[in-house]
């Protein structure tokens, strides 16, 4: 069974398309099948990637727009080892194109119907917030993965995400959350440690072990299109995915 992973929170900054990206990247290295979905109008993932927004002929837009057609065309390999379905800023025009249109939160699980069988994973990036795009990627999604800043306001955040997840599973009554992922970990400070005890007093076996953390070599990752598994692979932050990667893929593989 494919799984379908979404990582969403709807404050930006939690370090939810390094995840998606890094996360991705080392489940390939492992032998699985992956593909990317960027459903974010920024686009970041894409950039990320080394992709030049302004060179794709076909993108998560047009997908949207023509579901039925499912998105292998749309669809790129990339030297990172994963399968990317792009985003460029034209998806910012589609949510008032779809406005009216009936079923508009589930186009993306109908364009994914045979792509499922492909991939042992496919995760999807969305934006942060919890409008149209990210209620696509809950519709289609198996599991939603959080990742979790450690600062106050993405711990209280957590609530109006859960109550989001509830509503989508009218539509989609698999969906759960799969797993909470803490991010930017700064072990020199208080809070870093304070606020992770609270999300694991909160939720338990849903946090993940592995911690990532706050690495100016993630940062630095995106800008140069590469993976932190290419571009510093004896960093933290590299080191992080990878055993997350191995924590993943036991959980859902």
């Amino acid at each position: 069974m494919t799984n379908v992973l979404v990582f969403a929170m709807q404050k930006g900054g939690v370090g939810k398309t390094t995840t998606t990206l890094n996360l991705g990247v080392n489940l390939a290295k492992r032998g699985k099948r992956v593909l990317l979905v960027d459903i974010d109008p920024q686009g970041n993932l894409t950039q990320g990637l080394g992709i030049d927004l302004d060179a794709l002929e076909y993108s998560i837009y047009e997908v949207l727009l023509n579901p039925e057609q499912g998105t292998a065309f749309a669809t790129m390999a990339t030297d990172a080892g994963v399968d990317l379905l792009p985003s460029t800023l034209d998806l910012a025009g589609a949510e008032a194109e779809l406005a009216g249109q009936v079923g508009r939160e589930l186009l993306l699980n109908e364009a994914l119907k045979q792509t499922r069988e492909q991939y042992d994973y496919i995760l999807i990036d969305s934006p942060p917030n919890l409008g149209l795009f990210t209620l696509n990627a809950l519709a289609a999604a198996n599991q939603v993965i959080v990742p979790m800043q450690m600062h106050v306001y993405a711990f209280k955040a957590m609530p109006k995400l859960e109550k989001t997840i509830s509503l989508v599973r009218k539509l989609n009554p698999q969906l759960a959350v799969g797993g909470i992922v803490i991010t930017q970990y700064d072990r020199r400070t208080n809070l870093s440690h304070v606020i992770e005890q609270q999300t694991r007093q909160a939720y338990g076996d849903l946090v993940f072990e592995t911690l990532i953390p706050l690495n100016t070599r993630l940062a630095e990752a995106p800008a140069a299109g590469k993976p932190i598994s290419t571009y510093d692979p004896t960093s933290p932050g590299a080191v992080a995915y990878m055993k997350l990667a191995e924590e993943v893929d036991q959980r859902y593989g």
